[in-house]
């Protein structure tokens, strides 16, 4: 991930993106971006596409990711 990818994650607070992480890509609303420590990291809820436009969330919980999981950040609808 780079710097300005880190500062489109930090912006996105509440927000839909794409997360690309080692383990494939999720649409991810971003809850909290924590980047300093030791383990930096962030949580979100993945969504998917409800009826009428809504984000409906996916699962029961949240996750938590480390930063230096993550391959790359992107705006929904972005190349």
């Amino acid at each position: 991930m780079t710097e300005s990818e880190l500062k489109l994650l930090k912006a996105s607070i509440d927000l839909v993106i794409v997360l690309e992480t080692k383990d494939g890509e999720h649409l991810a609303q971003i809850l909290f971006v924590f980047d300093e420590g030791e383990t930096p990291d962030l949580f979100y809820l993945e969504v998917e596409p409800g009826p009428e436009g809504v984000w409906v969330q996916k699962g029961a919980s949240g996750h938590s990711l480390l930063l230096s999981e993550i391959v790359s950040v992107r705006r929904l609808g972005a190349v």
